[in-house]
């Protein structure tokens, strides 16, 4: 089968780390023809396409707008589309403001269409309120009118998509952790922390406002207030200047952006994962963590808790004293690390692993 795969519309995020551990397994399906579209922020695999001929790259970035929503036509795609024979197209992640003439799959991770109950609707501002009537109702539509089949890494999302566009042309499969947390030979080992003697809380996570790290802030005041002996810090992997209340706190070490290869060592310099997010489709945090051996501390929001199970802390995101007040106990409970790290490799075993991925995308592309 001639399968054109779609990657020119990620440019920033987690679709990203998806596309690279996609794109680097395609090696192993040598029964079908690719042709691989990708921008120019995805990090392409090692190993070349001339040594794997049925696979070819092509790079293109694909730009959305309001035009590109209603009518959704791209003449280069089209044009792939017609030259190399593409029988199905398999989207990452949309929307792809292009409608395929042929079979069209597509990855959905929007989270605010599904959790219209989370937080995050009630600290984000007016603007950014009136911004999203705008443009979700605009990503629904180009959804709507360009896609054949959805596929969702969470089963409650699944649900979800379901219930929203009205068809049951819905598959799940999870996402997991890249594969570069299996070879330590492949491990980035530049970034070393400052000595410590504390607990290490890391955070690797872009600055949106549904990541909701401003509640770091007010973490820091209760834990100095309540615990004032308590040596903490917490280490993001945010731009530097796109925070500066945060760089302020002297318990915040902030890193800046960090390549994939870098994540392990700086999980191992860690001590607990820490993420106060609001609205998420999928983590790659959760499984990166399980897999590392690291206690996770996280919102108390569905999405969470079909992901962790009992393999995590949760906690209400918007309630700082809560925050603290469950850091300081799993800091100072080592029985209660041991049981959560137990938990942890129950719950890792519930995820598609990466061959298991790539297997049931093309399972299911070969079955439509």
């Amino acid at each position: 089968m001639n399968i054109l795969i779609n990657a020119s519309n990620l440019k920033v995020g987690g679709g990203l780390q998806v596309a690279n551990t996609i794109i680097g397994g395609l090696n192993k399906f040598a029964q079908h023809n690719f042709v691989v579209v990708v921008s120019n922020k995805v990090q392409l695999p090692p190993w070349s396409m001339l040594d794997f001929p049925f696979i070819q790259i092509v790079e293109y970035n694909k730009n959305g707008s309001i035009l590109n929503a209603f009518l959704g036509r791209d003449s280069f795609l089209d044009k792939l589309v017609e030259k190399h024979h593409i029988e199905r197209v398999f989207t990452i992640f949309g929307p792809s403001y292009w409608r395929p003439k042929v079979k069209h799959i597509c990855g959905f991770a929007y989270p605010h269409y599904i959790y219209k109950d989370s937080p995050f609707w009630n600290i984000i501002s007016w603007k950014q309120k009136v911004r999203f009537l705008i443009v979700l109702p605009l990503i629904k539509y180009a959804f709507q009118h360009t896609v054949d089949y959805f596929v969702t890494e969470n089963k409650d999302v699944t649900e979800g998509v379901k219930k929203i566009f009205k068809t049951n042309n819905v598959f799940t499969v999870t996402n997991f952790y890249n594969s570069v947390f299996d070879d330590p030979n492949l491990w980035d080992r530049s970034i070393k922390l400052p000595v410590f003697d504390g607990i290490t809380l890391l955070t690797i996570a872009s600055n949106y406002p549904h990541k909701n790290l401003a509640i770091i802030k007010d973490v820091c005041k209760c834990l100095k207030i309540r615990y004032p002996s308590f040596k903490f810090r917490f280490v993001l992997t945010i731009d530097k200047s796109a925070f500066p209340e945060i760089n302020k706190c002297t318990e915040v070490l902030v890193l800046g952006k960090v390549d994939i290869s870098q994540c392990p060592f700086l999980y191992e310099q860690s001590d607990i994962m820490f993420l106060p997010t609001l609205l998420e489709c999928f983590s790659a945090s959760y499984p990166e963590a399980m897999r590392m051996g690291k206690p996770i501390m996280t919102s108390s929001i569905g999405f969470a808790k079909g992901l962790c199970g009992k393999a995590a802390i949760y906690f209400d995101a918007l309630n700082a004293k809560e925050i603290a007040d469950k850091i300081y106990r799993l800091s100072m409970d080592s029985t209660l690390k041991e049981r959560l790290i137990i938990e942890e490799i129950k719950q890792l075993a519930e995820y598609d692993n990466n061959i298991q991925r790539l297997e049931k995308y093309m399972q299911i592309i070969e079955s439509i």
